[in-house]
C-alpha cells in the first residue's frame, strides 16, 4: 500500500519551516515514534533553517523514497543551488553565435548566470552586445556530472515566454566532444515557446519532449511525440519536470502526473537504442528567438519589449535517482587529477585540457582540485 511519506523529525523549540509548493511523495511508513513530529513531506520553497534542509536530503538518502512514478529509485546526486557550484558542477557557456538562428549572446556575466536565494538563474536581457540585440545564459554539466539512466527532476520557475523565449531542460552524450552531433545523442525534456503554440496563443502552457540521434548530420533523425499543451499555466510559479530513462523507455512528466507527456522506445533492437544508453550530461539555458520559435528578428520578441527588459529562469533544484546497485553518477575529477598530478607546474581544466595559471572555474593543479571563483 503507498501512502504519504511521513518525516520523523525530533521537536525543537525555535523549529521554522517553511513550504509553498506541495508535492507528494510515497513509501511505506510505520507509526512515528513518541517524542516526534510527524510532518507531511513537501519540497522546499523555502527551508528557512539549513540544518533542517540537510535532515530533509539525509531523509531522501536513507529511507526507501520515490516519486509517484518510482517507488525503487534513490537519490544519488543533486545540486540544490544553495552554494555557488558554477565551475564545478557546471561550465558556463560563452559564444555570441549560437545554434539555431538564435538571437542572444550567452554570457558568463552575473548578470546572465548566477546562483542567488537558492536557485540557479538564468537571465535573458534585451541589450546590445556586440553584434547582438540580446544577451542570456546557458549552463551545462559536461565532464562535470554525467550518468546512465535514472530519474532525473528539476524545479524550475519560467519566465511568461509569449512572444520569442525558449527555455529548455536537456541532455547530451558525454561523448559529444569526441563524437559531435548527433551521434552523442540528444535528450530534450523540456523545451516551451515554439512556433506552434505561439499561433495557438497557448506559449504558457505548452511543452515538447524530443529525442536526436544519428551518425552524422546529414543522418539526422529525431523523434517527437508532438507538442502537449496542459492545463495548468506553466509559468505561473514553479514546476517540476522529470525523466525517467531506463533499459526500455524515456518517459517525461510535469508535476509528477500519472501520464507522461512524452514516450520513446530505446529497447535492444530498435535502430536508435545504442544511441541512449551510455553517459550523458545535463543542460540548461534560456534562448530568445530561432527555429523553434519562428522568430528571427529582434523587433518580433515581444517577451522582452524594450531595452533593459528581463527574464527570468529560476532552477531550484537538479536531482538525479536511481535504482540500486546502479548508481553510476560520475564527477570526472578523479581521472583528470591523477592524470595531471604528474605535472607540477601545470593547470589543467577539469575535461584534461592545459590552461593557464589564471584559469578560474574548477582546476586541477599538481593532482589537487582548486576552486576559483567565477567572475
Amino acid at each position: 500500500m503507498r501512502l504519504p511519506l511521513i518525516v520523523f523529525i525530533t521537536a525543537t523549540s525555535g523549529l521554522s519551516i517553511s513550504f509553498v509548493s506541495i508535492q507528494t511523495f510515497f513509501c511505506q511508513h510505520s507509526n512515528p515514534p513518541k517524542g516526534f513530529l510527524r510532518l507531511t513531506l513537501q519540497p522546499k520553497r523555502k527551508l528557512k533553517t539549513m540544518n533542517v534542509k540537510q535532515i530533509l536530503i539525509f531523509t531522501f538518502m536513507f529511507l526507501t523514497v520515490g516519486a509517484v512514478h518510482a517507488q525503487d529509485y534513490e537519490l544519488v546526486w543533486s545540486d540544490e543551488f544553495d552554494t555557488n557550484t558554477l565551475g564545478t558542477n557546471w561550465n558556463v557557456e560563452v559564444t555570441d553565435a549560437p545554434y539555431n538562428n538564435e538571437l542572444e549572446a550567452y554570457t558568463s556575466r552575473p548578470d546572465n548566470v548566477a546562483i542567488a536565494d537558492g536557485n540557479l538563474v538564468l537571465t535573458a536581457r534585451r541589450e546590445s552586445y556586440g553584434s547582438r540585440s540580446f544577451t542570456s545564459g546557458r549552463v551545462n554539466s559536461l565532464h562535470m556530472v554525467s550518468f546512465t539512466h535514472g530519474k532525473i527532476e528539476a524545479r524550475i520557475k519560467l519566465p511568461h515566454l509569449a512572444n520569442g523565449l525558449w527555455p529548455a531542460f536537456w541532455m547530451m552524450g558525454e561523448d559529444f566532444d569526441t563524437v559531435n552531433w548527433p551521434k552523442c545523442g540528444e535528450i530534450d525534456i523540456m523545451e516551451m515557446g515554439m512556433k506552434n503554440a505561439i499561433n495557438a496563443n497557448t506559449t504558457d502552457n505548452t511543452v515538447a519532449g524530443t529525442i536526436h540521434w544519428g551518425e552524422s548530420i546529414a543522418k539526422h533523425q529525431q523523434f517527437s511525440s508532438g507538442d502537449k499543451t496542459v492545463s495548468q499555466n506553466l509559468t505561473d510559479g514553479y514546476h517540476i519536470f522529470t525523466c525517467e530513462w531506463d533499459d526500455d523507455y524515456l518517459k517525461f512528466y510535469i508535476d509528477n502526473d500519472a501520464t507522461p507527456y512524452f514516450t520513446a522506445t530505446i529497447k535492444k533492437g530498435f535502430s536508435r537504442s545504442a544511441y541512449f544508453h551510455k553517459p550523458y550530461f545535463l543542460i540548461f539555458n534560456l534562448a530568445v528567438g530561432g527555429d523553434f520559435t519562428g522568430i528571427t528578428h529582434p523587433d518580433d520578441i515581444t517577451a522582452l519589449p524594450q531595452d533593459g527588459s528581463e527574464a527570468k529562469m529560476l532552477i531550484d533544484y537538479v536531482r538525479i535517482y536511481q535504482k540500486k546497485g546502479r548508481h553510476n553518477v560520475s564527477t570526472g575529477i578523479r581521472e583528470v587529477r591523477q592524470k595531471t598530478s604528474a605535472n607540477n607546474d601545470a593547470w589543467y581544466n577539469i575535461t584534461g585540457q592545459r590552461v593557464t595559471s589564471d584559469s578560474r572555474g574548477l582546476l586541477i593543479h599538481q593532482g589537487k582540485k582548486i576552486i576559483r571563483q567565477i567572475q
